[in-house]
């Protein structure tokens, strides 16, 4: 395991459940995806499959959709804050720093996006995490550094 390696993750996207009067409805979604860090960019890419189940009087139905795959990179520099939780369900926390960063990335809201990690991933993902900061603040070590007086 190295940071090259992608780092698998899962978002969270609330289902539907529906009973009116044509029957019950249950609409669930599962969003799977990839997280790489390249240098100074991050590259998400993920999956979405929809399953929808329609209990009416004259049966049930079943469909699957699949989305195509989304990608998104972001620059390390838009990451406000990156924190990693590996306690009871790991999670990586990346916080823009704007509202849209994460635009089109299903489940992110007001510049947050929560990445679920499977708990065999943990080291990986602090990995990543730490990775991340470092990358994020990379111009600002590169200032401080430019700042430095050179010693005699």
């Amino acid at each position: 395991m190295s940071l090259t390696d992608p780092l698998p993750f899962r978002l969270r996207v609330p289902g539907i459940d529906a009973l009116d009067s044509q029957g019950v409805r249950s609409i669930s979604y599962r969003v799977e995806g990839l997280l790489h860090l390249d240098g100074d960019t991050i590259s998400l890419q993920w999956a979405a499959t929809r399953n929808s189940q329609w209990v009416t009087f004259s049966g049930v139905t079943d469909e699957v959709d699949r989305s195509p795959i989304g990608r998104l990179e972001v620059p390390a520099n838009a990451i406000a804050s990156v924190r990693f939780r590996a306690w009871w369900t790991p999670r990586l926390e990346l916080q823009g720093r704007s509202l849209e960063v994460f635009e089109g990335i299903p489940s992110a809201r007001l510049g947050v996006l929560r990445l679920k990690i499977r708990r065999r991933d943990r080291e990986q993902a602090s990995a990543m995490a730490a990775a991340i900061d470092r990358a994020r603040r990379l111009p600002e070590l590169g200032a401080a550094d430019s700042m430095t007086p050179p010693s005699l």
